[in-house]
């Protein structure tokens, strides 16, 4: 139950995120860079900040790379300097994520994961609730982003969990 629910909150992560995007394909060049009041910075930067934090831990979950390597790697918003490159960012980053997403059981998703931090404190977690982190860490982002693109005179509307639900009921955006 609980992996299926998982399920259905990262098929939410990804409606919410695509939405997003689509409308950003609105913003000139310079609102695209402009700094923003919330987020990391500009639109672009907020969403590459949103990837970068994802991939950091499904990076780790699915054993791609130690969990040291994983929570320090980084995207530079440099990089990516137009949606299109953002979005194939975001493309290849969301089948990685849909493919683990699919594979998890119950039991996996009650895993513990542990690490030690630089600072030397020990890091403890299960799966299931690193998961709900992340998707909440998007809806924060996502909601800043929104925030930034109604400003341009672009809003996304409504990207309300509830929303989703009731535009898919079986929990599975495409």
């Amino acid at each position: 139950m609980l992996a299926e629910a998982l399920r259905a909150m990262y098929g939410y992560n990804r409606w919410a995120t695509k939405r997003v995007m689509e409308v950003a394909a609105q913003l000139t060049p310079e609102q695209w860079l402009a700094p923003g009041n919330a987020g990391r910075g500009s639109v672009r930067d907020t969403l590459v900040h949103l990837i970068a934090a994802q991939r950091r831990w499904l990076a780790w979950w699915d054993g791609s790379l130690p969990a040291d390597q994983a929570l320090r790697s980084q995207l530079n918003p440099a990089d990516h300097p137009n949606l299109a490159s953002v979005r194939a960012a975001w493309e290849t980053l969301d089948r990685a994520t849909q493919a683990f997403v699919d594979g998890l059981t119950d039991a996996d998703v009650e895993r513990v994961y542990s690490t030690s931090m630089p600072n030397g404190t020990l890091f403890r977690q299960s799966l299931w609730q690193m998961m709900l982190h992340v998707v909440n860490h998007g809806t924060q982002h996502r909601s800043e982003v929104a925030a930034m693109l109604t400003g341009f005179g672009h809003s996304p509307g409504d990207l309300d969990l509830l929303g989703y639900f009731r535009l898919f009921s079986d929990g599975k955006a495409t």
